[in-house]
């Protein structure tokens, strides 16, 4: 049998969402029935080189590297940026200067001005790009975005999105970068809110005004496990937006950290002129939608043509037979797709450039919810 094609990854950052993507890619070839190709996890960029020795091995022991420039003179065909969002910036510019595509965790960026440069730096060096935003893979989505677009269903006219998690109601969780407005950029919208609001995008399009209000209800956090002393917090835990399109389509999108009983949803609610869809996370290859004509909800919707970046949903998406669960598959889904762009030398559609009018919707948002919830044209951002 011919051996597939290998392309060459380095991950910088190996906490939770580095080990994420080292497992989805290295996933690739037991999780797709007949891949194009395989990614290999070939460098990973740390601030120590210990630890993790038993994980490390099974990827295949990638080099450890813990100076920038050292790993980005690696053979490497992209760069995975899965550390902290204050890194993010530094680290795309200097692997952009380098050469190397970038494959980047989203937020792209810890504000606009950031992804600016993040995209206009990619841009001159000519070298590929490619944000996180995962919700955009799962086939539920996807047939939702061709039923759409087919006319089906007829116009938009509104819609609710959420994505509810409840780990952050222990008072006594301790800080950490994400709670830290100076190396997150923000908390709940920027984490959270950012996948809606891309995905919104891709459902409905961009929208004219943002409305916004925010909160934040633990003002203060242990500075570690079992510390006594305590610091300030100054990212919200709960945001809420309203989006108003030019065609009169509104939407709210709305993200807690504190949502009791949640664990973790995210759904979404699409109503138009001839019927509705619902999507949840929990669910992903699934999409229940209401026929007008029918005056019925019908648990799964036409099966429609549908496309990621021009690749069929279905040789992106996980086996059923050898699902590694939600997270795993929709990440796998995207490196793979970032990979075939790379091989196929063509642009993905999630590049900095679509991150970039994300990243101008939050920007919008948090500049509503300064002002207590003051509408801001996205045209004056």
């Amino acid at each position: 049998m011919p051996t597939l094609p290998i392309v060459k990854s380095g991950i910088m950052g190996f906490g939770f969402i580095g080990k994420t993507h080292a497992q989805a890619a290295n996933s690739i070839p037991f999780c797709l029935l007949n891949p194009k190709l395989t990614v290999q996890t070939r460098a990973l960029l740390r601030t120590h080189a210990e630890g993790d020795e038993s994980l490390i091995s099974a990827l295949g022991s990638p080099k450890i590297f813990t100076q920038l420039d050292d790993f980005l003179a690696a053979d490497l065909d992209y760069v995975d940026i899965c550390s902290p969002n204050d890194a993010h910036l530094p680290q795309a510019l200097a692997a952009a200067r380098a050469g190397k595509a970038i494959y980047c965790e989203k937020p792209t960026g810890m504000n606009l001005a950031e992804v600016r440069q993040m995209t206009q730096a990619a841009a001159e060096a000519g070298v590929k790009t490619h944000s996180a935003y995962i919700l955009r893979y799962m086939p539920g989505v996807v047939q939702a975005r061709a039923l759409l677009q087919s006319g089906m269903i007829g116009k938009p006219l509104h819609y609710r999105a959420i994505m509810y998690h409840s780990s952050y109601l222990n008072t006594n969780r301790p800080t950490s970068w994400r709670l830290q407005k100076g190396r997150s950029g923000g908390g709940a919208w920027m984490d959270l809110g950012s996948h809606l609001v891309n995905l919104m995008q891709y459902l409905i399009g961009e929208p004219e005004t943002v409305t916004a209000w925010q909160n934040t209800y633990i003002k203060q956090r242990p500075t570690a496990t079992g510390a006594a002393e305590k610091i300030a917090v100054d990212v919200d835990d709960w945001f809420l937006a309203v989006l108003r399109h030019t065609d009169e389509v509104t939407g709210t999108v709305e993200v807690s950290r504190v949502a009791a009983g949640t664990g973790e949803d995210t759904s979404f609610e699409i109503y138009c002129s001839g019927g509705a869809l619902r999507f949840s996370e929990s669910k992903p290859e699934s999409l229940q939608w209401f026929d007008n004509k029918t005056n019925t909800w019908a648990l799964s919707a036409p099966k429609l043509e549908a496309l990621v970046n021009g690749h069929p949903i279905s040789e992106l998406w996980a086996n059923p037979k050898y699902s590694l669960g939600t997270m795993i598959n929709a990440h796998l889904a995207s490196i793979y797709d970032f990979a075939l762009c790379l091989q196929e030398n063509r642009e993905s559609e999630l590049n900095f450039a679509d991150a970039l009018t994300t990243q101008r919707i939050l920007e919008a948002a948090n500049l509503s919810s300064t002002a207590h919830g003051r509408e801001v044209r996205l045209a004056d951002i």
